[in-house]
């Protein structure tokens, strides 16, 4: 339960403040998807043997990487709207089968 806390935080402000792309700027989302990926990457690797749900824990980080590629991508390659569409989709994909692993874990505990 502790590990999930000490993600859980900093982990929320990644996704609030990827979310307000418009007010931070491109270069902060840039920096602040990485730290999100670091996170992301840090928390798996300490909680592998604790998933209750591996299918949706390995779903909401596969939603993770497809939004920072397709968002590697969106920066190479302007004015494909599909991309744009799958970037968006899988962020808030990621946001809600986050926050919906992380009820299932407190109702488990």
């Amino acid at each position: 339960m502790k590990k999930n806390i000490l993600f859980l935080i900093p982990m929320l402000l990644v996704v609030v403040a990827l979310f307000l792309l418009r007010a931070t700027g491109m270069k902060v989302h840039i920096a602040v998807s990485v730290v999100g990926l670091v996170l992301l990457v840090a928390y798996t690797l300490a909680t592998k043997k604790d998933w209750r749900n591996p299918a949706l824990e390995i779903l909401h980080r596969v939603c993770y990487a497809i939004a920072l590629i397709t968002g590697v991508v969106l920066m190479n390659v302007h004015g494909i709207a599909a991309i744009s569409i799958i970037h968006k989709v899988s962020a808030v994909l990621f946001a809600v089968l986050w926050i919906s692993v992380e009820v299932h874990k407190a109702i488990k505990n």
